[in-house]
């Protein structure tokens, strides 16, 4: 007679501990970058530009996770981000939901994984983001010279952010492939 099989789901322990971990090192790696972005002498400004570090850490963390992970990604960092900015509250939570969800999914069914692909991606959700705040926050609520913001502010921010975005890319990167080695 034939032994029956037996099915190995594995200790769901180690899977449940494997995953607060997982999310408790995206989340804390998420906190520093807010509290690198928030603090006013930590990271150089140039030319009065300072960037945006919350962007490709949510859009980096969902191209590792997917678009569930993504989601929870961006709804946490926009919180997080207009916990200390002037802007409505939730605004950049929901902006960077539908970024995140869509780089995931994006990441999940079409795309590879790699520093091309993630500097496009990144692109895209900087440039959309920004442009959609700078939309909503200025040009709808006239306030003066919205063009002024749009050159001089938003813009050279983006730009610095773009720079800087290769060695979040590489961060982000460590971690996934540590926490990978783990399981």
């Amino acid at each position: 007679m034939a032994e029956p099989q037996k099915i190995e789901s594995g200790d769901p322990v180690r899977k449940l501990s494997g995953r607060y971990l997982k999310w408790t090192a995206y989340g804390l790696f998420l906190l520093l970058m807010c509290l690198l972005q928030a603090a006013p002498y930590l990271i150089p400004e140039i030319f009065g530009a300072r960037p945006l570090l919350v962007v490709p850490t949510v859009v980096f963390i969902a191209m590792f996770t997917g678009p569930i992970g993504g989601a929870a990604a961006g709804i946490a960092g926009g919180l997080l981000w207009d916990l200390y900015s002037d802007r409505l509250l939730g605004f950049n939570a929901i902006v960077l939901l539908i970024i995140c969800c869509a780089c995931g999914l994006l990441v999940r069914l079409l795309i590879r994984n790699n520093l091309l692909s993630a500097m496009l991606l990144f692109s895209g959700a900087l440039l959309t983001q920004g442009l959609m705040d700078w939309f909503f926050n200025y040009v709808l609520w006239m306030k003066e010279d919205p063009l002024y913001m749009l050159g001089r502010m938003l813009l050279p921010d983006m730009a610095y952010t773009l720079v800087v975005s290769p060695l979040l890319y590489g961060l982000t990167l460590l971690i996934a492939k540590t926490l990978r080695k783990r399981d």
